[in-house]
């Protein structure tokens, strides 16, 4: 048989174990003493027995009491911890955020916001998923990451797409280049006599540029291809190749330059990808909001 009680019965009886006095515990759960009583008088019911033997000074705990007390202390404590803990996760105090990113975003400008985030959730432990626009959206809509920073693409119908920004492509180089010294802008045609380095067919980047430039019948520019970021800008600083990367990326931070391409110029978006069915959490939210203005700020 299933034993009917409240918590409210369970903490008017620790606190008058723990008091003594029928006045002083419903002080301090701010009741009357009848309705301290009634508390105890259910859980007797619910127990069938009575829990404490009362004198005209004080209550003393019969054998049951005694049972029952040692017994719900430490759940009342785990229980108050838990709720307790679950508050700061709500508040975004503690607990794990995951986001799925671009490469480009992940290696430009998350770095630029994330002392502000540390500073604001210094106990939420960030997990950062780069990959492409379509690893991205099965992130975000299996949900395995919270939100995620994407290209274009056709987002399923569980997915809310908010564009955050336009960008454009610009050739990455050694700002010592001999060919590019002087350029401070190029065409897509000059590309294929510069030894141009490329993402793997499946980027985003690749993609977007592939489509574009098979749709006006110019000559693709590759040299060669690889898998990480990270080996394309190894390849860019020792060895002299170039590369194609969009106008987020910031080569002048780690010693490179930037030089726009046109003729034609050629213009995306991100945006910002949630589920339609799911809010943000307040570190999500907060950190979604630093991106989208450091991502706004390099539009300006």
């Amino acid at each position: 048989m299933r034993i009917q009680y409240s918590i409210d019965d369970l903490r008017g009886f620790c606190s008058l174990v723990r008091l003594g006095q029928y006045t002083d515990a419903a002080d301090q759960l701010c009741i009357t003493p009848s309705a301290l009583s009634r508390r105890i008088q259910n859980l007797e019911r619910a127990i069938g027995g009575r829990v404490f033997d009362r004198t005209t000074r004080k209550v003393l705990l019969t054998p049951a009491g005694m049972a029952l007390y040692e017994r719900v202390v430490p759940l009342l404590s785990d229980l108050d911890s838990g709720l307790t803990e679950a508050a700061r996760v709500a508040r975004g105090e503690e607990g794990a955020l995951v986001i799925a990113t671009v490469a480009t975003v992940a290696y430009s400008k998350l770095p630029q916001v994330l002392p502000d985030f540390a500073k604001r959730y210094p106990k939420v432990f960030l997990s950062i998923r780069d990959g492409i626009a379509a690893s991205i959206a099965t992130l975000v809509e299996e949900r395995m990451a919270e939100f995620g920073i994407s290209t274009h693409m056709s987002f399923g119908p569980a997915l809310e797409a908010r564009p955050i920004a336009p960008y454009g492509f610009n050739l990455i180089a050694r700002a010592a280049h001999p060919a590019l010294k002087r350029r401070k802008s190029i065409a897509w045609t000059d590309l294929p006599d510069l030894r141009v380095v490329s993402l793997n067919r499946l980027s985003s980047t690749r993609l977007q540029v592939d489509d574009e430039l098979a749709g006006r019948a110019l000559p693709s520019p590759w040299h060669m291809e690889v898998d990480q970021l990270s080996t394309l800008l190894g390849l860019v600083q020792h060895w002299g190749f170039t590369a194609v990367l969009p106008s987020i990326f910031d080569a002048q931070a780690i010693g490179l330059r930037a030089i726009p391409i046109r003729a034609p110029e050629i213009q995306r978006e991100l945006f910002l990808v949630k589920r339609r069915d799911a809010s943000l959490s307040p570190h999500g939210a907060f950190l979604a909001d630093l991106v989208t203005a450091a991502l706004r700020m390099n539009d300006e």
